[in-house]
């Protein structure tokens, strides 16, 4: 275990830290804000004047985790080409997912509705609102079948990955047919001149 050391002013950033560590370390059900202060070597009670109680501080981990992945993701909208976003954009999310597997399900086991205000539904909303603009979903509100269907096979892998049941040397490789699999229903969904542009 490794505790960080708490310098004044920094408690809530090490709480995240310390939380993000302890979920990939032991699992969701270990991340506790007694856990956590025992880990930051503050009193039992500060860690409540970052966070009221602990669904605030899961929020928070899957809050930034949203961001993290949506941050990621960007790279994606900067290539002209429609094969080489979705191919970006396809790794880039597969390789988050494996490395962060615990956070991933956390992130994904939120209540998502934005009209919840919680911090993860809205860097949510960012992350999923990216998503429907590379495939040409004019409403992010209303999605049509492909986002999740890229979605479900993107996580497929994913899981499939990170528990073992498909070779980490092969995982290039499956992203690369899901991409080639996916590309032509996207291709005749976008606008003809989003094709070779950008989204």
């Amino acid at each position: 275990m490794t505790t960080t050391p708490y310098h004044h002013g920094s408690l809530r950033q090490v709480l995240l830290e310390e939380g993000r560590l302890l979920l990939a370390e032991r699992g969701v059900a270990a991340v506790t804000l007694r856990e956590l202060a025992r880990r930051a070597s503050v009193s039992h009670a500060a860690p409540l004047r970052h966070f009221p109680d602990r669904e605030a501080l899961l929020d928070a981990i899957a809050a930034k985790g949203f961001d993290e992945l949506t941050a990621a993701l960007v790279s994606a909208d900067v290539h002209a080409d429609l094969h080489e976003r979705l191919s970006i954009y396809s790794h880039t999310h597969v390789h988050f997912a494996v490395a962060n597997a615990a956070l991933m399900e956390l992130m994904f086991s939120r209540d998502l509705d934005p009209r919840n205000g919680g911090a993860a539904a809205h860097s949510a909303a960012k992350f999923f609102s990216l998503g429907a603009r590379l495939l040409g979903e004019s409403d992010p509100q209303s999605l049509g079948p492909l986002p999740y269907l890229l979605t479900g096979m993107l996580e497929g892998i994913s899981s499939l990955a990170a528990r073992g049941r498909l070779p980490k040397d092969r995982v290039e490789e499956i992203t690369s047919a899901a991409v080639d699999v996916m590309l032509p229903a996207i291709q005749n969904q976008l606008p003809k001149s989003h094709t070779a542009g950008t989204v």
